[in-house]
């Protein structure tokens, strides 16, 4: 008769042809916006060092899947996209971490391309990656100053969905981007959604570069720094707040949306001692 141990069953469960393997898969896309031809001042010093930091800090816990798109352009982002979300099996869990411009107009959030004049609504973004996953975690480092708050320019830009959407192209006035209060808003009702979202910072305040811009904003640095750890997501966001809000003395708090029903560990459970 033979004789299995609990340990040799685990083994052998996991070995099982066609058995299900969830893995964490990120994609990080961000924008600098170096646009000499542009009438108003987009250029961000943040973004690339920004992403490159969240990218180094997911490698090192562990993460094996990861796309890093820099100055992406609108098609950039559809055909990016919808790679990202092709590569996604239903038990995975889906990270996007974003660096450049954003804006709230009427209650909806919208990413800027590299190009500088096409809005990327995130509400698709978030259904998408939450259809298509276990659980979606995005990071949202767009909580910036508003570039055409003080510009006299005219003209519109064109609004574009990603993946499958239809290609009408709506468009938004550059006035009516110019009026619009700094920072981001509230996403839509989540409830439903296995979505967890972070901001750099609360809704309608703005996110700060740091002493050294160029060398990752003080967001990026600790989110970085947090998210390689062995710990829960939950531990990850909560201490990434406190660092923040602590380095800014006060000024800027990441403020986090939505909920997983799990616990997710991007970088592995913490190491307990052997009692």
């Amino acid at each position: 008769m033979y004789r299995f141990s609990l340990f040799s069953l685990l083994l052998l469960f996991v070995a099982l042809p066609g058995t299900a393997h969830s893995e964490t898969r990120a994609l990080i896309m961000a924008s600098n916006y170096d646009l000499p031809d542009t009438n108003f001042a987009l250029f961000l010093a943040n973004p690339l060092a920004d992403a490159d930091l969240v990218a180094k800090a997911l490698a090192k816990g562990g993460v094996k899947h990861i796309s890093l798109i820099k100055e992406p352009q609108v098609e950039d982002w559809d055909d990016k996209f919808k790679t990202f979300l092709a590569s996604l099996n239903p038990d995975d869990i889906a990270l996007l971490y974003y660096a450049g411009h954003g804006f709230q107009i009427e209650g909806r959030n919208y990413f800027l391309a590299s190009d500088g004049v096409s809005l990327i609504p995130l509400d698709p973004i978030v259904q998408k990656m939450t259809d298509a996953s276990k659980g979606a975690i995005i990071i949202v480092d767009a909580c910036r100053n508003n570039p055409l708050a003080n510009s006299g320019t005219a003209g519109r830009m064109e609004v574009r969905s990603l993946s499958g959407a239809g290609r009408q192209v709506e468009t938004i006035t550059l006035n009516d981007i110019k009026n619009v209060d700094s920072g981001l808003a509230q996403l839509g009702d989540l409830r439903g959604l296995s979505t967890i979202v972070l901001f750099s910072t609360e809704p309608g305040n703005v996110a700060e570069d740091g002493d050294e811009p160029g060398k990752g904003s003080p967001f990026a640095k600790a989110f970085a720094r947090e998210i390689k750890k062995r710990q829960s997501l939950d531990e990850v966001m909560r201490k990434t707040a406190v660092r923040v809000n602590k380095s800014t003395r006060g000024r800027q708090s990441p403020w986090r949306q939505g909920d997983l029903p799990f616990d997710v560990f991007l970088a592995g459970m913490r190491n307990l001692p052997v009692p």
